[in-house]
């Protein structure tokens, strides 16, 4: 497929594509948060090292810190939806290039 044709394609169903990016956009930042929220919980335990790594990188090195501590159940719940609505905005975006 050509980039002329994935053009045509979003413009051909503009609201699907509004739609699925923010959405995107919501599980994006619902993600961040909860890396931050894991840098908070991390410093807030004196694990440094998580908690730099968390302030810099996000929910990257925020889940396997939420997943591997059991006080940062709140951070983990936050990056889990996150990345659960990401996965609905793709899924949008994939109904909106089948309508097409």
């Amino acid at each position: 497929m050509t980039e002329q044709q994935l053009l045509e394609i979003y413009l051909a169903n503009p609201w699907w594509m509004i739609a699925a990016f923010i959405v995107f956009v919501v599980g994006f930042t619902l993600c961040w948060l909860g890396g931050l929220m894991a840098a908070l919980t991390a410093l807030g335990n004196n694990r440094w090292g998580w908690g730099l790594l968390s302030l810099v990188l996000g929910p990257f090195t925020g889940l396997p810190y939420a997943l591997l501590y059991k006080e940062a159940t709140y951070p983990k719940s936050l990056i889990v939806n996150g990345l659960l609505v990401i996965l609905a905005a793709l899924l949008l975006a994939g109904v909106g290039w089948l309508v097409a």
